[in-house]
């Protein structure tokens, strides 16, 4: 999967460091499709999910930058500003997860039993 991750990352050849963060980033992600899902194994037919997802995660919270993500809050035309918030990272990663992947992963989604 990690090979897939890179692929969609346009990283052809990481440093160790960032292979590093990339395979934490990539487990994040299995991690949480198997507590939505509440499964123990990430079947086949998931595993390009998990690698969109953290693509997503990657890009979203910035890792491998020293930035934070930000979004525009005020935007004026005349004489051109423009200004940014910092986005709260966590929030953004879970909306995303469970409003873009939902789909998906409801399918392989399983009854968990107290």
């Amino acid at each position: 999967m990690l090979k897939k991750m890179l692929m969609i990352l346009g990283k052809s050849n990481p440093a160790s460091e960032e292979t590093e963060l990339l395979q934490f980033v990539l487990d994040l992600a299995v991690d949480k499709v198997k507590n939505y899902c509440h499964i123990k194994i990430i079947p086949k037919e998931l595993e390009n999910t998990v690698v969109r997802i953290a693509a997503d995660l990657w890009r979203t919270e910035g890792y491998g930058s020293e930035e934070k993500p930000k979004e525009v809050t005020a935007v004026r035309r005349g004489d051109v500003s423009t200004s940014f918030a910092s986005v709260s990272a966590s929030e953004a990663v879970q909306s995303d997860f469970l409003n873009k992947y939902k789909g998906e992963l409801n399918s392989f989604r399983k009854l968990k039993w107290q």
